[in-house]
């Protein structure tokens, strides 16, 4: 029996992304703030992070999401991330 795609799977990941994506905002604020990245907390939400975007990713395929979709969210989100984190640093040392 193959499950029939419904737009809500494709809401729930965006929801996913943009949660990723403000999780991931909240890791480069840290950086910022604490100014050093060989805290035990940096490392904690780092591990943790990785770990919430496996399992996320896992259960989009496992809801299933095609391949191209999942990789060109993760383009987008990385490229975003990518975006933002130049952003910071270059306003930092202005």
């Amino acid at each position: 029996m193959e499950k029939k795609k419904t737009g809500a799977s494709y809401i729930y990941m965006v929801i996913a992304g943009v949660g990723m994506f403000l999780l991931a905002f909240g890791l480069l604020e840290y950086i910022l703030f604490v100014g050093n990245v060989n805290t035990p907390g940096f490392f904690l939400t780092f591990i943790g992070f990785i770990i919430l975007v496996h399992y996320i990713y896992y259960l989009e395929k496992k809801n299933g999401m095609s391949n191209k979709v999942i990789w060109i969210k993760s383009g987008m989100l990385i490229l975003s991330l990518l975006t933002i984190g130049y952003m910071f640093t270059e306003s930092q040392f202005m």
